[in-house]
């Protein structure tokens, strides 16, 4: 059954762009996928990646699925991948370029050096190009929720992906010839604040720390490193497993303004106690503010 399924959502996708345009030329009843893409400004291509990744029963049928499309992604010439493709804040290496035609459509390419990111890269180039800066714009990133999508990520990657479409949209705007502001806002003009810098994650403790750190200290950075490898000797004769025992957490967070070093380690091993108290025996913490070096 979980095949039959997957080849369906292949299939899906493949002729998405056809699907969804008869649905809205034809069809006077304004249906679900219709009113979804109205109130996320989706474009027809990533309204049917919606409505396809809705179907999928389970987190590890919708990542198939995003390795399926990092299998029909197209090759990104050398050339382009340069800083200024460079997506930040993403856990893997990501380029996005783009170009525009005569009558103002915007055209996409990408490329990471990890397959499941090349998926999401193939997700927002395909759903994104041959459409205009204003439609571009438009899209809120809140579709990712929508599709279920953001459930079958780690942190780190579901913060890459909004830097992703961020990016994308500071191309779109600035081959439309619209300026393109400096500051905190340029990076994603839809979204305050920007999504922040995420490194780290991609194990359960490490992804559970992450998250919480994400939605209490509303942080621009977040940067965790395993060291439990380190101390793998030293966790055994404690009866501690192998792995997801020692990290490194920096955070960058306004929220530590006015605090002193101490009571924000204090706040920091409030927040992870559930952690702190199972696997985790040792957290190395840095945590400042914006304004400090």
């Amino acid at each position: 059954m979980p095949v039959a399924l997957h080849c369906c959502l292949v299939v899906a996708l493949a002729v998405a762009p056809t699907r969804v345009a008869h649905a809205r030329v034809g069809g006077r009843v304004a249906h679900a996928g219709m009113l979804m893409s109205a109130s996320l400004g989706l474009t027809p291509e990533l309204e049917q990646v919606v409505e396809v990744f809705k179907m999928v029963p389970d987190q590890k049928l919708r990542y198939q699925q995003l390795l399926f499309l990092a299998q029909k992604a197209k090759p990104m010439d050398a050339v382009l991948k340069v800083p200024e493709n460079k997506v930040p804040g993403c856990l893997s290496t990501v380029f996005v370029h783009a170009t525009a035609d005569s009558s103002g459509n915007i055209f996409y390419t990408g490329d990471s050096d990890a397959m499941l990111t090349k998926g999401l890269v193939v997700l927002l180039t395909d759903g994104l190009s041959g459409h205009t800066a204003d439609e571009i714009l438009a899209v809120d990133p809140k579709f990712i929720q929508e599709a279920g999508i953001a459930a079958s990520l780690t942190p780190g990657r579901n913060n890459g992906l909004l830097n992703m479409l961020a990016l994308m949209k500071q191309k779109a705007k600035a081959l439309a010839g619209v300026a393109v502001p400096s500051g905190p806002s340029a990076a994603n003009p839809s979204a305050s604040p920007p999504a922040p810098v995420v490194e780290g994650g991609g194990a359960p403790v490490a992804d559970s720390i992450i998250g919480k750190v994400l939605a209490k200290l509303k942080p621009t950075t977040v940067r965790l490193r395993d060291n439990s490898a380190q101390h793998a000797g030293h966790a055994g004769r404690e009866g501690l497993a192998a792995s997801e025992t020692h990290f490194a957490l920096e955070v960058v967070s306004d929220v530590f303004s006015g605090l002193s070093l101490v009571q924000r380690h204090q706040l920091i091993y409030a927040l992870l106690a559930e952690e702190m108290a199972g696997s985790v025996h040792a957290l190395q913490i840095t945590a400042r503010t914006t304004a400090e070096p």
